[in-house]
């Protein structure tokens, strides 16, 4: 058997209060018609069309943080998966270099330019990703040891991030001070895995916050269920006491 909820004159004051601001309905309350009882009419300021506009606005505003959450889970999954890419050539890298040297001037400035490709995405889609910093810290020490500034065929010039006059590019021509600043297209195998272990922490905390982001989404939609439960329960009880009193007239 369903047991329909009748909330009282005080529940409808408190959802007069989430729809209208507390100040508001404190400063202005309307007093309810009766005790809170069944056959008690609504409260005047709790009319349907009051209600289905409370509704209505909170679901699209979690909509709206929905649909933020997501894009940032697109935006995760899509670092990842560059990232990734990266950690595959380190990983063919290391093997090249067994406990010596990987000498290849042209990995060295293939890496770069993808972790280039990681930062750039990284500063449009994601600007306040925690992990900027250091993906640009890991460019300039690759950097420093492997190939060094250079201009590619279409003219661009690739140096550093930490000595660019415009923060966020690599157009800096000097090296950190704590890297090794050899720039002779060479990457050792202790350097190798350096650099891997340095990505893989980045991967690491880009999915913990990826985590963080689904555990929001599950309670944005907990928080929908909620208002439109709210809403259909206080109209059933509406339509309800001014059933009663139709019926009452009619008698």
């Amino acid at each position: 058997m369903t047991t329909t909820i009748h909330p009282t004159a005080a529940q409808q004051q408190a959802l007069y209060d989430m729809m209208n601001g507390d100040a508001v309905s404190n400063a202005t309350r309307i007093p309810a018609t009766g005790g809170g009882g069944e056959d008690d009419p609504p409260p005047v300021y709790l009319t349907p069309q009051a209600l289905m506009a409370y509704c209505q606005s909170q679901l699209q505003n979690i909509d709206g943080q929905v649909q933020t959450v997501m894009t940032q889970q697109q935006n995760a999954d899509s670092e990842q998966s560059a990232i990734g890419n990266i950690l595959a050539d380190l990983s063919n890298d290391a093997a090249v270099a067994g406990t010596g040297l990987m000498t290849d001037n042209d990995e060295c400035k293939s890496l770069e330019s993808k972790l280039e490709s990681v930062i750039t995405t990284m500063q449009k889609n994601d600007p306040t990703n925690s992990q900027l910093g250091t993906l640009e810290q890991l460019h300039d020490a690759i950097m420093a040891t492997g190939s060094g500034p250079y201009t590619d065929g279409n003219g661009v010039f690739h140096g550093f991030y930490c000595s660019a006059t415009q923060p966020g590019t690599f157009s800096g021509s000097q090296a950190p001070p704590t890297v090794n600043n050899s720039q002779d297209g060479a990457l050792s195998a202790a350097e190798i895995t350096g650099f891997s272990q340095t990505l893989t922490n980045v991967n690491s905390s880009i999915n913990q916050d990826a985590q963080l982001g689904m555990i929001k989404v599950q309670s944005l939609i907990s928080q929908q269920t909620t208002a439109i439960t709210l809403t259909t329960s206080i109209m059933q009880s509406i339509n309800d006491a001014t059933q009663k009193i139709a019926d009452k007239i009619g008698t």
